[in-house]
């Protein structure tokens, strides 16, 4: 298992800032570059490509603004933290880039059937494309890089976004040279694929979002590694009802943990602080842990817990034996009572510091038209305690 080093807020912030900052410096000069080169040297691919540049510009200039609220820390109203603002902006970069897709495949294929003259691009266009399928590459592999140190889905998303607008140029490289051989209406062709692209990875960013906003779990592999990480630590019997989210760059965790039904609440509570420590140093996401403590796994079939037929409490529990024993000096000698609660039913122990003046066989005869009770236990001495 490997071992994360955690990024503070200001790190986050800083990285994201500079990687995004000199993305959107390239990509406005590629904007740039690649309109005034497709409308002086007649390739429509080419002008395609250059709005799809100006598209990066606009997200990163999004990313930036994200960026900076997703990273803030958690406060009175957001308790959880802000990172759901970086799950929103990539819906919102998502449905700017479908939307652009779709005006852009609606305008070339409108061209494409259009009686127009044939027109070959020049070798400046040709230029250009090669040019920019250098530089996006370069963008995209240094974005991710910087995304995937500070675990920023957003400028993963926005690497793949320098990634697609480096294949479209390659697409519209491929239109130029056919034009050459004469195929003109390949240059449209390529830019009808290069809005495609576009389209593609803007869906692709919805979808994913959405999900995460739909509270979608993580990876099951993952899942199951975080499960065989907790029965590893000392004190856990079993686990259920794991349950995990995503929030931004963040893993949220709740599960239940079982423990031996003898053990004291403080040690119970202490074994779960492990379970929660141990996830949150050794993953990397994960920054919040709710661990419940329980002593039997109450999400199986023969034991569905509800809260519509709780066990009654200890003062309920308490009540009821009075009642039954009225008759007996149980509570003579003020016996220190526990209360088990196991499979539905609450188990007794009566610890005496001196032998008391009862018998069990007499105290379970009593109780035993009490459904919920299960089994009375006495013990002598506060030495004489069940071993955990």
């Amino acid at each position: 298992m490997n071992h994360h080093h955690h990024i503070s807020t200001g790190e986050r912030n800083s990285e994201a800032k500079k990687v995004t900052i000199i993305g959107s410096i390239f990509d406005f000069l590629l904007g740039v570059g690649k309109i005034l080169a497709g409308f002086f040297y007649n390739s429509h691919a080419l002008i395609i490509d250059g709005i799809h540049s100006f598209t990066d510009v606009f997200t990163d200039i999004f990313v930036v603004a994200i960026s900076h609220y997703s990273n803030q820390e958690p406060d009175e109203e957001h308790p959880y933290g802000h990172e759901k603002f970086e799950t929103l902006g990539t819906v919102a970069m998502g449905a700017i880039l479908l939307a652009t897709a779709g005006a852009l495949l609606y305008e070339t294929i409108e061209r494409l059937f259009a009686v127009k003259e044939a027109v070959i691009p020049g070798k400046p266009a040709l230029a250009m494309a090669f040019l920019s399928i250098l530089v996006k590459e370069f963008l995209y592999h240094y974005t991710r890089r910087v995304g995937e140190k500070i675990n920023s889905s957003l400028l993963i998303a926005n690497a793949w976004h320098s990634r697609t607008d480096a294949i479209s140029s390659i697409v519209v490289l491929g239109g130029i040279i056919l034009s050459y051989f004469g195929y003109s209406y390949f240059d449209d062709i390529a830019a009808i694929i290069v809005a495609i692209f576009i389209g593609k990875i803007g869906w692709d960013f919805l979808t994913d979002s959405l999900g995460e906003l739909a509270e979608s779990s993580i990876d099951s592999d993952k899942v199951d590694e975080i499960e065989k990480s907790i029965l590893k630590i000392d004190g856990v019997k079993g686990c259920h009802n794991l349950r995990t989210r995503k929030m931004g760059h963040k893993t949220l965790i709740d599960v239940n943990i079982e423990v031996d039904e003898f053990i004291t609440v403080s040690e119970g509570h202490e074994i779960s602080s492990w379970v929660a420590k141990f996830l949150t140093d050794n993953y990397q996401d994960v920054t919040d842990v709710t661990v419940h403590t329980d002593v039997e796994d109450d999400m199986d079939d023969n034991y569905q817990h509800t809260f519509t037929g709780l066990l009654p409490l200890r003062s309920g529990v308490i009540s009821m034996l009075e009642t039954c024993w009225k008759d007996l000096p149980v509570f003579e000698d003020a016996p220190f009572i526990k209360l088990h609660y196991i499979g539905r039913r609450i188990n007794v122990d009566l610890l005496y510091r001196c032998q008391p003046q009862v018998k069990e066989e007499i105290l379970n005869e009593k109780v035993k038209q009490v459904e919920w009770l299960g089994e009375v236990k006495i013990w002598t001495s506060y030495e004489d305690q069940p071993a955990p």
